[in-house]
C-alpha cells in the first residue's frame, strides 16, 4: 500500500512539473509580426507572415551539435540588438546570437548550472539582459541576475538584500521610465485561504526592494483561475480566461485599475498569441476553417483601450504593516512625543513662574545677598515667622518651601536646584542654606529680571 501511495506521488510530482513547464518550442514573433520557428529534429528555420503563406529560410548551422545542449521542452525569449537576435532560454541560462542571414546561431554563454528560473522575467536594460525570479527544484525566488559578456556567466546583480517574496513573468515588468522592476506573486491558495498577494518594487537607482501595499480584490481573482498578462511599458493588462469580454489593465507606477468591457471577443481567445508592439497590443492565432488554415491577426491601440476603460480603483492598497510605514508611524510617533514633551516643558515653565510671596520673598533674600553667604535655619525661620512653631513644624515648613522653590525654578536653571543646604559647621542640629554654587551669575541676573 505504501509502495503504490508512494508512485502515486512521484506521478502526481512529475504531471505537475509537466503542466507547469509546457513551453511553445523555439519560436519567437518578430518586429514585423511574423512567427520564426525553428524545427528542433532538423534545425529548418521557417517564416509565417500573417498574410503570406509559410517559407523555408533554410537549415541554422552546425544544428546536430547545438540541439544536444537543448532541452526537450523550451520556450525562448527574442531581444532584436542592431543585425542580430538576443535569444534566450529561460530555465537553462543558455544565451544565444542569431544571424537570420547567415542561418548562424552561436552560443555566448557558458552556463553549467541549470534549472533555477524558469518562468523568470527576462528585459534588456542599459544594453544588458537581466533576469529577474523564477522557479525551479520546488523553490521560487526573485534573485536578480544579469549576463555577463566579458566572463560569459550570468552574475548576482550587486548585493541583494533577503527577499521572501517570489517573482515570476506573471505579474510583474520592468519600466525603463522609472528605472523599476514590479512584481506579485500569487500563491494557488491565495483565494481560498484569502492571504495577502503583496506589490514589491525595485528602484534600480536606490539598489533596494520596496513593499508599495497589497493587491486590491479585482485582482486577487486572478488566484481563482488561470490568466494571461501582457506588459507593455506601462500598463499590465490581465486577461480572464474565464471571461473574454472583461479584461483589467493595471497602471503599478500611479496605481489605477481600469476595467475595461470588449466586444472583440476573438481577440483574446485562448488560442490566441497576445503580445505588444509599438503602443498596440497585437492578437495572432491560427483559426481552422475546414480544411483550409486561417491566420487570425488584428491589434488594438493600447491608449485607446484606456480612455475606452473605466477607473475602477487601485493597483494596491497600502499595507499599514510593512516597513516602510512602521517607519513612518514610528517617526510620526516621534514627531508627536517631541511637540508633547516641548509644550508640557512650555506649560511646566509658565506654572514654575508663578511664586508665592512668601517664596518669592525667601528667593529675594538669597539673590540679593553675596553667594558665597549663607543663611541659618535660625535666619530663615524668622524671615518665614515660624519661630514660635515646635522644631519639628519649623523643619517641615521649611523643607516644603525650599522643595517648592527648586521645582518651580528647575526649568530656567537647566535642572538645577537654586537653593541647597548643609549642617552648621558649629551646631550640627541646625542646617545652613545656601545659592547653589554651579548657577552662573548671568542666569541669576536673567533670573532676577523675569521674577522682579
Amino acid at each position: 500500500m505504501k509502495k503504490r501511495y508512494a508512485i502515486f506521488l512521484t506521478i502526481l510530482c512529475l504531471s505537475t512539473l509537466a503542466m507547469g513547464q509546457v513551453h511553445k518550442g523555439f519560436q519567437w514573433i518578430g518586429p514585423d509580426h511574423s512567427l520564426f520557428t525553428i524545427n528542433i529534429k532538423t534545425g529548418m528555420l521557417s517564416q509565417e507572415e500573417p498574410k503570406k503563406p509559410k517559407i523555408e529560410l533554410g537549415l541554422i548551422q552546425n544544428w546536430d551539435t547545438i540541439k544536444t545542449e537543448l532541452p526537450e521542452d523550451l520556450g525562448v525569449n527574442a531581444f532584436y540588438q542592431a543585425d542580430s537576435i538576443i535569444i534566450s532560454i529561460p530555465g537553462t541560462g543558455q544565451v544565444y546570437s542569431l544571424r537570420i542571414p547567415t542561418l548562424k546561431l552561436k552560443r555566448l554563454d557558458q552556463t553549467f548550472f541549470r534549472g533555477y528560473n524558469f518562468n523568470a522575467s527576462q528585459f534588456f536594460r542599459n544594453d544588458t539582459l537581466f533576469s529577474i525570479g523564477g522557479e525551479g527544484f520546488w523553490q521560487k525566488h526573485s534573485i536578480i541576475t544579469y549576463y555577463n559578456p566579458k566572463t560569459l556567466e550570468w552574475a548576482f546583480y550587486k548585493f541583494q538584500k533577503d527577499n521572501k517574496h517570489p517573482s515570476t513573468n506573471k505579474f510583474s515588468g520592468y519600466s525603463q521610465k522609472n528605472d523599476s522592476f514590479f512584481s506579485a506573486f500569487f500563491e494557488i491558495d491565495a483565494s481560498v485561504t484569502k492571504k495577502n498577494v503583496l506589490l514589491r518594487f525595485y528602484s534600480f537607482k536606490k539598489d533596494e526592494w520596496e513593499d508599495k501595499g497589497i493587491l486590491s480584490d479585482s485582482q486577487m481573482q486572478l488566484s481563482e483561475s488561470y490568466y494571461r498578462s501582457i506588459w507593455t511599458g506601462e500598463y499590465l493588462i490581465l486577461i480572464y480566461d474565464s471571461s473574454d469580454s472583461k479584461i483589467l489593465i493595471a497602471d503599478p507606477f500611479k496605481n489605477v485599475l481600469f476595467e475595461h468591457q470588449t466586444t472583440k471577443d476573438l481577440f483574446f481567445m485562448q488560442n490566441c498569441e497576445l503580445y505588444y508592439r509599438d503602443g498596440k497590443i497585437f492578437s495572432r492565432s491560427i483559426l481552422s476553417q475546414g480544411k483550409i488554415g486561417k491566420i487570425y491577426f488584428d491589434s488594438l491601440n493600447v491608449d485607446s483601450l484606456i480612455k475606452q476603460s473605466n477607473i475602477v480603483g487601485q493597483v494596491y492598497g497600502y499595507d499599514y504593516f510593512s516597513n516602510t510605514n512602521k517607519l513612518s508611524a514610528i517617526g510620526a510617533f516621534l514627531v508627536f512625543s517631541a511637540g508633547f514633551l516641548y509644550y508640557r516643558k512650555r506649560r511646566v515653565k509658565t506654572e514654575d513662574y508663578t511664586l508665592t510671596e512668601l517664596e518669592l520673598l525667601v528667593v529675594k533674600k538669597f539673590i540679593n545677598q553675596p553667594i558665597s553667604e549663607k543663611i541659618s535655619s535660625i535666619e530663615l525661620n524668622n524671615l518665614l515667622q515660624i519661630s514660635t512653631k515646635s522644631y519639628d513644624n519649623q523643619r517641615q515648613i521649611r523643607f516644603r518651601i525650599i522643595g517648592a522653590i527648586n521645582h518651580k525654578l528647575h526649568v530656567d536653571l537647566d535642572s538645577k536646584n537654586l537653593i541647597f543646604r548643609s549642617s552648621n559647621n558649629e551646631d550640627k542640629r541646625m542646617m545652613d542654606y545656601y545659592i547653589n554654587p554651579d548657577i552662573k551669575p548671568k542666569d541669576l541676573e536673567k533670573l532676577t529680571k523675569s521674577l522682579f
